[in-house]
């Protein structure tokens, strides 16, 4: 494994660190200044949709010559737009503001280490390589939790925050110390303005779009279970204690399982893994609503969690490959990344459209098997999905 690599995984921990804070105790705080639950629901979701925002802007302005600049530009903007919570006393427009700025802060961030990963590797071994970096992004967001709230327990939530905020300095460091690396011109010729970017998007390799759709499906039905299934289970009794238990039980199943992936990918083709680790992570989702055993519920939940973890790193790996085949990854972070927050913010609204016109159990089998409907017709729409679908039930 390179120094570069490494250093990026350093530099994943460090954000996910400091992300993984302000997403825990972005409520609390506002909570503490007196905001009322419907705006502090408003704000949260700037968090998702500037992250969105920011995604393929960030992935065509990637370019590996200044990559490193770039990295170490928008860490520092991530930094003092973290910390400055400290100093914001609650304003609500130095909190919309210092909001806007962090969401589409960090949304930059992962596209464009994301690809530079990528560019560090030349593609190769992409799938190990991926477990391992999207190991280390869900450890610093439980590092920023665990972390946070001792913190926001022991001094104040907004010394929590600003400490905690203060930890992406280290990545500043490993930015700047990152060896130079090369890629691919730009391999989809697009003009100026919007409609070059958008042109450029039509002729994206079908694949990225393949990956894009997972990376919804993945947060689409995370959360939509996430959110609802401590209400579900409460309606079929079983205790916040016992559901909160298996959602860190799905959590921890998803880490491992990427800290690991690289003696899976020895023996499986990730293509393959993915095929068919979608359709069990759906037919988990599908039979949420039949089981009511908590010994049942922990088998199931680890597969939920295992499914999750790996379909992070197949679809990541998705992407990875292009680069080996001569292909520029920067607007292809972009769209991939985009899927994830796409999903984020689907799952709880869809989930609580369709739960409160079906009810909760219902919700999760149609949120399933339509998730599922959309990644075949996308998979099977274009000669290389197709190709892509062939080689992993082929394996």
């Amino acid at each position: 494994m390179s120094r570069g690599v490494i250093l990026q995984y350093i530099n994943a921990v460090a954000v996910t660190s400091a992300e993984g804070t302000i997403n825990f105790l972005y409520s609390p705080y506002l909570a503490h200044y007196g905001y009322t639950l419907p705006t502090i629901g408003s704000l949260s979701a700037l968090f998702a949709i500037l992250r969105l925002a920011s995604r393929i802007p960030s992935g065509a302005a990637y370019n590996a010559t200044t990559a490193r600049r770039q990295l170490a530009l928008w860490l520092v903007v991530f930094t003092l737009s973290t910390s400055g919570f400290v100093f914001a006393g609650g304003n609500i427009f130095a909190v919309i503001a210092l909001t806007v700025v962090h969401g589409y802060a960090f949304g930059a961030l992962g596209t464009i280490n994301l690809a530079i990963v990528i560019d560090l590797t030349s593609g190769q071994r992409v799938a190990p390589v991926m477990g391992w970096y999207t190991a280390f992004i869900s450890t610093g967001y439980a590092i920023g939790a665990f972390a946070g709230g001792w913190l926001a327990d022991t001094f104040g939530i907004p010394v929590s925050i600003f400490v905690m905020g203060l930890v992406p300095v280290a990545a500043i460091f490993t930015a700047t110390a990152l060896p130079p690396f090369s890629a691919h011109p730009q391999a989809v010729a697009r003009g100026k303005g919007l409609r070059g970017l958008l042109d450029a998007h039509v002729k994206l390799d079908a694949r990225v779009w393949l990956a894009f759709v997972i990376a919804l499906y993945i947060n689409l039905l995370a959360d939509s279970v996430d959110t609802f299934y401590p209400l579900f289970g409460l309606a079929i009794g079983i205790p916040l204690a016992a559901s909160g238990f298996l959602r860190g039980l799905k959590s921890g199943s998803a880490t491992f399982i990427r800290l690991i992936s690289g003696a899976v990918f020895r023996y499986a083709d990730h293509r393959a893994v993915n095929f068919w680790t979608v359709l069990a992570f759906a037919l988990g989702t599908l039979v949420l609503p039949y089981l009511s055993s908590i010994a049942i519920l922990v088998v199931v939940f680890a597969v939920l969690g295992i499914a999750r973890g790996l379909l992070r790193v197949t679809s990541a790996a998705m992407v990875g490959e292009l680069r080996d085949e001569g292909k520029d990854v920067g607007i292809a972070s972009g769209v991939y990344n985009a899927g994830l927050d796409v999903g984020a913010i689907l799952g709880p609204a869809v989930g609580g459209v369709l739960g409160d016109a079906f009810g909760l159990g219902a919700m999760f089998q149609i949120v399933a098997i339509s998730s599922l409907v959309v990644y075949f017709a996308v998979g099977l729409a274009s000669p290389s999905g197709r190709k892509a679908l062939m080689l992993a039930t082929s394996r």
